[in-house]
């Protein structure tokens, strides 16, 4: 993970991770929901955060700095009642109830983030135990020891991998990466729970292109399913990142197509 400089006076430096200037602006966030770049350099004076400066250093403007750690222009406030409340109503609705189920609920109902729950209650446990939602204790155990250790391990390694954090949760005692996967379904959705996740790479139409003939030189036929299937743990466009390029599947099928029968 990259490191950058930020001055603090004259003399003294400090260098920053992409990860920390994420943890710093939703950090900001749950101060200031609706946050912008005036509000966070208030917020930020006295504290030992990345600047406003720095913050436009690492990801090249402030909105993509938001949209890299999960946050929009304009958020809705949650008050502690108002995420107890979105907390009992989602338990009461999803089968089954767990962090993971929740998240997805609460993207679609514009609900409070895993993360802002985890800042706000200190963990996810504890914001059951306020909103008097019962769960069973050793699931509850397992999530809570999974959430903790993902938290921990990104703010101890410099970079988050599934390697970097077996070697670390092995000398720790953490769960495993197979375990958080049987949980959440993968590692990448684990990370993306919680929204650790690293930013997404910002990809090119050749880039689209070239992942598409690589796919088609592998696969007995070059249709967004295989596609699917073949991109998994791949660093390749995924296919909504397509249809954004191109405006739809078949579309940049045919480019490449035209792109082939050009060079050939």
């Amino acid at each position: 993970m990259k490191n950058y400089d930020d001055m603090k006076g004259v003399s003294s430096m400090k260098k920053w991770s992409e990860q920390q200037v994420i943890d710093s602006l939703v950090q900001a966030s749950a101060d200031h929901p609706a946050l912008d770049a005036k509000t966070y350099s208030k917020w930020s004076l006295g504290r030992e955060v990345p600047s406003i400066t720095t913050i436009i250093n690492v990801f090249g403007s402030w909105r993509e700095a938001l949209n890299a750690a999960g946050l929009s222009a304009i958020r809705p406030y949650f008050s502690d009642d108002d995420i107890l409340r979105f907390l009992k109503d989602a338990s009461l609705k999803l089968e089954p109830f767990h962090s993971n189920s929740y998240r997805e609920w609460a993207k679609n109902h514009h609900g409070p983030s895993l993360t802002l729950i985890n800042l706000r209650f200190g963990s996810w446990s504890r914001a059951l135990e306020e909103a008097q939602i019962e769960m069973n204790r050793s699931i509850c155990m397992t999530e809570e020891r999974i959430i903790n250790a993902l938290l921990e391990a990104s703010e101890a390694l410099p970079k988050l991998t599934t390697q970097t954090y077996s070697v670390w949760a092995q000398e720790n005692g953490h769960p495993t990466v197979a375990t958080i996967a049987r949980k959440y379904g993968s590692w990448i959705d684990a990370l993306t729970c919680l929204d650790i996740a690293p930013p997404r790479r910002k990809w090119a139409e050749e880039d689209v292109l070239e992942a598409l003939r690589a796919a088609q030189a592998e696969l007995p036929a070059l249709n967004i399913i295989h596609y699917r299937k073949w991109a998994e743990n791949k660093s390749v466009p995924s296919t909504s990142t397509i249809n954004a390029l191109f405006g739809s599947w078949t579309s940049a099928v045919h480019c490449l197509r035209r792109n082939m029968s050009v060079r050939s």
